[in-house]
């Protein structure tokens, strides 16, 4: 039993890592291009929210897995948040001055 508790680490762990690494195209592409016009405010929201909570369940059942890869990606979505404010805001005055 043991040892299905360990591979089950293991699988979390990778998925969690496959999951992350989804955020680092994103970010570096907007990062470049200081656009996010095409990305839903709503649904980051959502996805942030909900990694929120899965943080809170990671630290009802005490698992490291789920606390560091939830926390880890609610920092990444929320810095996606704060980039499409941010060049949203940069768009719209950019269109109002010319």
């Amino acid at each position: 039993m043991e040892d299905l508790v360990a591979y089950a680490d293991i699988i979390g762990t990778v998925a969690g890592i496959l999951v992350l690494s989804s955020f680092i195209p994103q970010l570096i592409k907007a990062y470049k291009t200081k656009k996010m016009s095409d990305v839903s405010i709503h649904l980051m929201s959502l996805i942030a929210t909900g990694m929120f909570l899965w943080v809170i369940y990671g630290f009802i059942r005490s698992d490291p897995v789920i606390i560091g890869t939830n926390a880890t990606g609610f920092a990444l979505n929320i810095t996606l948040l704060v980039m499409k404010l941010r060049y949203d805001k940069l768009q719209s005055t950019t269109v109002k001055t010319s």
